[in-house]
């Protein structure tokens, strides 16, 4: 058992505002969206004997309410999501009291606030096409400044859980390699080469004798949620939007159909902006998308690791399938998801607590514009709310409250908010980290992309030439809603895409999506993405005594560029 290291959130006691940085959701608030001192304290304490493995649970903890006059509405207190699966066993893969995540940013650092910069700028980016996102004006500027914030961060916050380059932050020669190619990427090897988006997310996927389209019906463009003080404080409250929506069935397309509001259009499309990203994030099946990859890479042939027995000519008579072919990989895909849930469900509720960037969003528009002419002091770095990217959001509020109303809430891409669970660390990025691990391992990962796609064509090993002649791209914006489909990419890197940079670019993807709805924090993102590879790792390494198939062997590049041998049961790191 790993001994626990929260930050120090849930230590600043004040006689007005404790526990400004922590997950309270669903509690009861004051006016200012401050969380009930005893109701804080009682759902604490209910996390830490469960941890102690008490049998409890959550039922004694109180709800938030909000004033509801529409009996057709129901604002009962949304439930949380499944905080008793952070304490169960695990008898096949890692038991989730075995690991632990560093500590995440405090909530009055600079580098929660360099995070809130970013998300800013993802929240005011968010329908920018993404063919344009490498040339456009604004986003030189957003990138510039999200460079500052965090350079303010490296250089002035000493807590453990601070930002970290290379971890946290893209680098190169040990120095912050944040540019307007590498803006709102974590930073992984080979991640920064061609589009934002990885060419997994925007191809046709064989599923059997079905294919999977992977165009999506988008989020309207220009729409967020939370901009306005009775929609942020009863989400805080009730984790539901203003229909009685909670997180799992927010922008509700029922709604829609009634007359009450507009989320969708009548269009489906591939990929093409944040936003999309984001919606994506919002309905998967959370390992759909290594799933997908892993039948798309199989589909055209791709390496497998060297370490693979049946790779080459050892086996003249014998091929896998139950063992080290494809369904063998499938399940693998799916099995670790399962695990990794586990695992970061403990570090969430029964760990570390901390509040979404929605919160923060609220403590910034307290601090600095205040309710009802009546501001807050929390101590957040002043600079916060003087960056261009606030003086842009205050803009942008305004526009989505009708006139009048000039905000710092955070923007949010889901009419209810976050989910109803902690922020750190990350369903989607433990579980992006724990899939793609297994998809390198499983794969040759330095195999070029472009050859791949001109073998598979040549082979016919699918029917869709035109589509694996080229490397991808979004398409460009047509009108509207309107996008081309993918168009070919030729940029001057296209020859350094990998297969194992655009595994890494589409966990980096599904990770930084979240936070592109407004729903995480960059370091949520990150660290999370290790922890789902700590996974993937014990559970290759015991896969590797269970073969008959001998030697077995997988070897990587880990997120943090070092090389990862597995065979026989032991896990090495290689020089």
């Amino acid at each position: 058992m790993t001994f626990p290291t929260p930050n120090h959130d849930e230590s600043l006691i004040t006689s007005e505002t404790p526990f400004i940085g922590n997950f309270h959701k669903t509690l009861p608030h004051n006016e200012y969206g401050e969380v009930d001192a005893s109701a804080y304290r009682k759902f604490k304490n209910t996390c830490l004997q469960i941890e102690a493995g008490a049998p409890n649970n959550f039922e004694d903890v109180p709800g938030g309410t909000y004033p509801n006059s529409n009996p057709d509405i129901d604002l009962t207190t949304a439930k949380f999501t499944s905080p008793l699966s952070g304490a169960a066993t695990e008898m096949h893969g890692i038991d989730p009291k075995d690991l632990e995540m560093l500590p995440a940013p405090d909530i009055l650092s600079d580098s929660t606030a360099a995070e809130m910069t970013e998300l800013y700028w993802m929240a005011l980016l968010r329908d920018l096409p993404l063919a344009s996102l490498a040339t456009d004006p604004t986003v030189q500027i957003a990138a510039a400044e999200i460079k500052n914030t965090f350079d303010t961060a490296l250089n002035t916050d000493m807590a453990q859980g601070r930002l970290r380059i290379g971890l946290d932050l893209p680098q190169v020669n040990g120095a912050l390699n944040l540019t307007q190619q590498t803006v709102f990427r974590c930073g992984l090897y080979d991640e920064e080469y061609g589009p934002l988006v990885s060419q997994f997310f925007i191809r046709n996927v064989p599923y059997g004798v079905q294919t999977i389209d992977p165009r999506q019906i988008p989020y309207i463009r220009g729409k967020d949620f939370l901009t306005n003080h009775s929609d942020w404080l009863r989400a805080q409250n009730t984790g539901k939007d203003k229909f009685g929506r909670d997180y799992g069935k927010c922008n509700y397309y029922g709604d829609q159909l009634a007359g009450r509001e507009t989320y969708y259009p009548e269009v489906t499309r591939y990929i093409s902006t944040m936003r999309d990203l984001a919606r994506f994030v919002n309905r998967d099946a959370l390992h759909q998308a290594y799933f997908n990859t892993a039948l798309f890479l199989d589909s055209i042939g791709a390496p497998l690791n060297n370490g693979n027995p049946y790779k080459g000519n050892l086996y003249s008579r014998e091929g896998g399938f139950a063992t080290l072919g494809g369904p063998d990989l499938l399940t693998l895909v799916s099995e670790v998801a399962s695990r990794a849930l586990k695992v970061v469900w403990r570090q969430k509720w029964l760990v570390h607590r901390r509040a979404r960037p929605e919160v923060y969003g609220g403590l910034v528009q307290m601090q600095f514009n205040g309710f009802n002419c009546h501001q807050r002091n929390y101590g957040l770095p002043a600079w916060v709310a003087e960056t261009e990217a606030a003086a842009r959001i205050k803009m942008h509020n305004n526009t989505q409250n009708g006139g009048g109303d000039e905000t710092l809430f955070l923007p949010i891409a889901f009419s209810a908010g976050s989910p109803n669970h902690p922020a750190y660390g990350a369903g989607h990025a433990t579980v992006a980290g724990a899939c793609v691990t297994v998809l390198k391992a499983w794969f040759d990962e330095d195999a070029k992309l472009s050859d791949l796609l001109s073998s598979a064509q040549e082979n016919k090993n699918r029917k869709d030439p035109l589509e694996l002649q080229h490397l991808l791209q979004p398409g460009t914006h047509i009108n509207g809603e309107i996008f081309n489909a993918p168009e070919p990419y030729a940029g001057q890197d296209a020859n350094k895409m990998t297969v194992g940079g655009e595994l890494n670019k589409i966990a980096s993807n599904v990770a930084m999506g979240r936070s592109m709805g407004g729903v995480h924090w960059r370091s949520d993102n990150t660290r999370s993405m290790r922890l789902g590879e700590q996974i993937a790792i014990e559970i290759l390494r015991k896969r590797t005594h269970e073969y008959a198939e001998r030697p077995t062997a997988f070897t990587f590049r880990s997120f943090d560029r070092q090389m990862i041998h597995i065979t026989q049961g032991q896990v090495m790191k290689l020089s």
